[in-house]
């Protein structure tokens, strides 16, 4: 068996601080996306924080590999827009400030194992501009640390007692699994369906964000009728938000986005852009954009070419309308809670899944 790689002990060069001035765009862009992000998230701030700390006693091992994984995994300060969600939505109810920060700790804890697993299925390099695990160490140290964590989850969940949250997670995580059974098995599959699309995003990525709303609900004490409004609610925005991600990897760049471009084009992901751009595009365009996506590896001219394909074809603007519509729907079931700082902030959350930029 082979060893672990480079490890924790390689060095990330960091660029300097001098912005370039093709840099410097996507560098103002990010920024305001982060201001929007911190903007939702102020009224849970101070809990945010108490994540940040219940995560790293999760982690806590006597295990030297362990700890070194750990500080690694920690130190990707990601978004926590799941977790977010979840504090979010507690606080529409009866708050109990220790059980939600609980609850969203553990959301947290799945959606890291989600991406560790993801970006050893991909052979990702990068996460949030930062090396992988798998890129890191190997394979088989990712996939046991992804294993780890979700099962971290459970035992934390079964040592806190709340048996109701424990089979959202456990209903959750099997969606999550059948979701990366899909898009194996869809894989490079020119001929997807949006129908198909939409129920691999429904399991990959809206199932965790539904489940995030409806335990936020749930820790809160919500009736079944509100629960399962939360439930729905976290559904849409969790397929706006992939439909989102999708195109932007068409149409971002690598210093936004923190991972290659062209990256779902290269790991053979056939996603929303793709999908009505082939049905769409003139014939001439249409063949061409099928020999493309075959080849998967483009050169900058070929590139250019498929994102004019794209935008032509109407494919850009559909996805952008395809996201707009499924938010107008999640903020209509917010319509039908009452008026508060908190569910304000919710909607700011819906209209960052479609605007941000990365």
């Amino acid at each position: 068996m082979m060893g672990p790689g480079p490890g924790l002990g390689r060095l990330v060069a960091r660029k300097g601080s001098c912005l370039s001035a093709s840099n410097l765009e996507s560098f103002l862009q990010s920024s305001r996306a982060d201001a929007s992000l911190h903007e939702f998230q102020e009224p849970v701030r101070e809990e945010l924080l108490e994540v940040d700390v219940l995560m790293r006693r999760f982690f806590e091992s006597p295990m030297p590999m362990l700890q070194g994984i750990s500080r690694h995994i920690l130190g990707v300060t990601g978004k926590k827009f799941r977790p977010t969600l979840v504090l979010l939505t507690a606080r529409q109810g009866d708050y109990h400030p220790g059980d939600a920060v609980f609850v969203a700790s553990v959301v947290e804890l799945i959606h890291t194992a989600t991406l560790v697993h993801d970006d050893t299925i991909d052979r990702s390099a990068l996460r949030r501009g930062l090396p992988t695990i798998n890129a890191l160490f190997n394979d088989l140290v990712a996939t046991i640390l992804g294993d780890f964590i979700y099962t971290k989850a459970f035992h934390e969940l079964l040592e806190h007692g709340n048996q109701t949250i424990v089979q959202v997670v456990a209903r959750t995580t099997y969606r999550l699994s059948i979701g990366e059974l899909l898009q194996l098995q869809q894989k490079s599959d020119l001929n997807l369906t949006e129908d198909q699309y939409f129920q691999l995003v429904e399991d990959k990525t809206a199932s965790l964000m539904a489940a995030s709303t409806e335990i936020g609900a749930l820790a809160s004490g919500m009736s079944e009728e509100r629960v399962a409004r939360f439930r729905e609610f976290g559904s849409l925005l969790g397929r706006a938000y992939q439909v989102t991600d999708d195109l932007f990897d068409f149409i971002s760049s690598a210093d936004v986005l923190g991972k290659g471009v062209q990256s779902d084009l290269t790991e053979g992901k056939v996603t929303l852009p793709l999908i009505h751009a082939l049905a769409h595009a003139r014939p001439r365009d249409r063949s061409r954009l099928r020999e493309m996506a075959a080849k998967r590896t483009l050169t900058p001219e070929e590139w250019s070419d498929l994102l004019v394909i794209l935008e032509e074809s109407g494919a850009v603007g559909y996805c952008r309308e395809r996201a707009s519509a499924l938010t107008d729907s999640a903020l209509a079931l917010l319509q039908e809670e009452p008026p508060s700082p908190w569910r304000g902030a919710l909607e700011q959350a819906v209209a960052y899944a479609v605007k941000r930029n990365h």
